[in-house]
């Protein structure tokens, strides 16, 4: 199993969320994990369900 699907199982993301990249920092003791959405992903407002644009990409730790 590749570090990004071993990731992502274990963190639970689903599509339309994937996991982008796994980083080892052993000087820190973190692993990184980079999730983005998969290219065009559509999104919808989960009130009236029409199409909406997204928001809100910050990084986040």
């Amino acid at each position: 199993m590749r570090d990004k699907d071993l990731y992502a199982q274990i963190l639970g993301i689903q599509s339309p969320w994937q996991v982008a990249d796994v980083e080892l920092a052993l000087s820190e003791e973190e692993v990184i994990v980079h999730v983005e959405q998969k290219e065009g992903t559509q999104h919808c407002c989960p009130t009236c369900g029409n199409a909406s644009p997204g928001y809100d990409s910050r990084t986040r730790r």
